[in-house]
């Protein structure tokens, strides 16, 4: 029952502003292949959740999400809006150590990658980054 119920709760952004399960369905794909660094994230495709945003946005997920296999507690995003600083893609990985998550990502075929894919844990978080230069967002 307690699945059921969490499985029902909306996508939060940080700054409390809350999109329909609808919207995210609808952002759902877009954002799984960022974070797995295989397409960019057009801006436009987060106007629907959140409008005139400065280019940044974090949102937890509604439902099971996972990136490459590994369950994302929180995706954090940072697309330039003028194109120069290029743009960054982070799952914040829930349940599973740096090690865990690079032994996964070594599994994982490098091709056709739109970015630079890394693993990090600068605080208690274990993160997964596709870092996208300004010349490779295209």
């Amino acid at each position: 029952m307690n699945a059921l119920l969490l499985a029902a709760m909306p996508v939060v952004l940080m700054d409390g502003h809350a999109p329909d399960l609808d919207q995210w369905s609808r952002i759902e794909p877009a954002i799984a292949a960022a974070v797995e660094c295989r397409q960019a994230l057009p801006i436009h495709v987060l106007d629907s959740i959140a409008p005139n945003a400065p280019g940044s946005w974090a949102l937890t997920p509604a439902r099971s999400f996972t990136a490459f296999g590994l369950p994302v507690k929180r995706i954090e995003l940072f697309i330039d809006p003028d194109g120069d600083l290029g743009a960054s893609y982070t799952a914040v990985i829930e349940k599973r150590s740096l090690e865990q998550v690079r032994k996964q990502l070594n599994l994982i075929s490098a091709r056709e990658r739109i970015g630079h894919l890394s693993a990090d844990q600068p605080n208690d978080e274990v993160q997964l980054v596709c870092t996208v230069a300004a010349t490779e967002q295209g």
